[in-house]
């Protein structure tokens, strides 16, 4: 019978032994939780002994700690690269993240169909109450970093002029956090990812489409376009009581004064 392996490092070509028992505990948390993941499993997977793990990481609350913190850093990186991306509209943002969140569905999942858990931020929130207060820290960071995240992007997307200027930034930004924050749960809870795709699209359609703005110019900011239609209200109102558009006030006067030398 082979040997276990016991040793810091995995044969050459693979991961250290520590990145490798965490990839496999988080796994184990995605598709069974925190009950459902145990070292024996990750013991199995790997062909090492349980020793070894406890050796890297003492007890399951420190791996679960770490898998978590690790996982929540990239997602959080993931997130604010898509949303502080200054040449994609907010638009297209939101359909980024769909398809960063697909690249995680079907690592569980079989086609759109299907609703097994993807998120491990989605399914340790499920079962907070048995987890440290490092690793409920890490989840909260998520939502306060990806939210700031949101905030930035919608207040780039008015500053670029995508959105009108009396847009309601602050509520636009919560709803899509909270979008966000239960695209797992609403996958699980529809039994598929299209459905998903489609309330991200119908978000797109219904709520920016009520606060996108007119075409404009490039670089063109709220305060200029605010600027811009004055001077159209203003001329169209001019032109609908007989006034030329664009007649200077001290131009009237003049015409006025050469009527009554006639």
């Amino acid at each position: 019978m082979p040997r276990k392996q016991t040793s810091d490092t995995l044969p050459a070509g693979r991961s250290s032994m520590p990145d490798s028992i965490k990839a496999i505990a988080t796994e184990l948390l995605i598709a069974h939780g925190y009950h459902g993941m145990n070292f024996r499993s990750i013991a199995e997977q790997l062909d090492i002994t349980t020793t070894n793990i406890h050796y890297h990481f003492g007890n399951k609350q420190r791996l679960v700690d770490e898998v978590v913190q690790d996982y929540v850093a990239d997602a959080t990186a993931r997130h604010r690269a898509i949303w502080l991306d200054e040449k994609i509209t907010l638009a297209d943002k939101l359909r980024r993240v769909v398809d960063y969140n697909y690249e995680r569905y079907k690592r569980f999942n079989r086609g759109k169909h299907t609703g097994q858990p993807w998120s491990l931020i989605g399914r340790l929130r499920l079962e907070s109450n048995v987890l440290s207060e490092v690793a409920r820290a890490s989840l909260a960071s998520f939502t306060t970093s990806v939210h700031d995240a949101i905030r930035l992007a919608v207040e780039m997307a008015w500053q670029k002029g995508e959105l009108r200027p009396d847009t309601p930034r602050e509520d636009l930004a919560f709803l899509i956090i909270n979008i966000v924050n239960s695209s797992s749960v609403f996958t699980q809870d529809a039994g598929s990812f299209e459905r998903l795709e489609l309330f991200f699209e119908a978000f797109v359609r219904v709520m920016l489409s009520a606060y996108a703005a007119d075409p404009i110019a490039a670089g063109t900011t709220p305060a200029k376009l605010d600027a811009a239609s004055g001077a159209a209200d203003a001329s169209a109102a001019m032109a609908g009581s007989g006034e030329p558009a664009s007649e200077p006030a001290s131009a009237r006067t003049s015409r006025t004064r050469r009527a009554k030398k006639a």
